[in-house]
């Protein structure tokens, strides 16, 4: 009797030893918690709106080498335009492309403080071009008339 008691007294340390290692040895690290979707930084690009695309179609016009010569020329002042670049920015662009591509560029915070001198370039610039591709545009020095009186023929 003695035997089978220690018989069953072995089963059971052997039970309990073999159930406590298993555990041990089955220990699970936590995983990381999944960060909730406020949290999580949205890096995937959104589709562009209709006015981003149509502006994206005004820079394409542009591109390659003359996008550089009129962005520089606007926003830094530190460029002149082509006659090539300023054949197409006034008749391939066009005034209102150029003017919106120029307010949504103003919409980004480190040119917004520049905001007034970005505005007169892109017009000088603008003016400049269009009276290389149309001379004849260019405003002319009205010759002196002298002023016109209510005795004269014109007011009769």
């Amino acid at each position: 009797m003695a035997t089978f008691q220690s018989f069953c007294l072995m089963v059971v340390v052997m039970i309990s030893v073999s159930l406590m290692l298993k555990t041990g040895l089955s220990y699970e690290v936590p995983a990381e918690p999944s960060p909730s979707p406020s949290d999580e930084t949205d890096y995937a690009p959104r589709p562009l709106s209709s006015y981003e695309v149509y502006l994206q179609h005004c820079a394409a016009k542009l591109y390659p080498d003359c996008g550089d010569q009129v962005f520089s020329a606007i926003f830094f002042g530190n460029d002149t335009v082509s006659s090539t670049c300023c054949e197409k920015l006034v008749n391939e662009v066009g005034k209102r492309c150029h003017d919106d591509m120029t307010k949504y560029s103003l919409q980004s915070p480190n040119l917004r403080k520049n905001q007034f001198q970005i505005l007169q370039r892109s017009e000088s610039v603008w003016n400049y071009c269009l009276y290389l591709d149309y001379p004849a545009l260019q405003p002319v020095h009205a010759p002196s008339i002298e002023p016109v009186g209510a005795d004269t023929d014109l007011f009769l």
